[in-house]
């Protein structure tokens, strides 16, 4: 998926997530008018500084999406190609999860920056 495409996909999905309707509420209902949902995932891992992460996968017909708190707020990251494991940006953040494990990073930080939530392991579905 190349990076224009991805901002595309990405632009497309904060969009529609931003109508009226449209919700991705902790409860099992979802709605992204226009996108079709295939199945979902909820998961809490648990990283560096006992820090519990919540994280709804959500594998759509627009591509694998993932709901989870960066910044202070809940952000829809989308998937981008990545060499090993599977990576989602927001704007400046990272989720990258590869097996039952994970990191978040903050882009603006710098490349070689540490990520801001590290050593994320699954601990529990919700």
């Amino acid at each position: 998926m190349g990076k224009i495409y991805s901002s595309v996909l990405l632009t497309a999905v904060a969009a529609l997530a931003a109508l009226p309707g449209a919700t991705l509420a902790k409860t099992s209902n979802l709605s992204l008018p226009g996108i079709k949902l295939f199945s979902q995932q909820r998961v809490i891992y648990r990283c560096a500084g006992d820090v519990r992460l919540p994280v709804r996968y959500l594998n759509t017909d627009a591509g694998a999406l993932a709901y989870l708190p960066a910044g202070g707020k809940r952000l829809l990251f989308v998937s981008v190609v990545a060499a090993s494991g599977v990576k989602y940006v927001a704007g400046n953040y990272v989720w990258w999860s590869k097996g039952r494990e994970g990191f978040l990073a903050d882009k603006t930080q710098g490349e070689d920056a540490e990520p801001i939530l590290r050593d994320c392991k699954q601990i529990e579905n919700w």
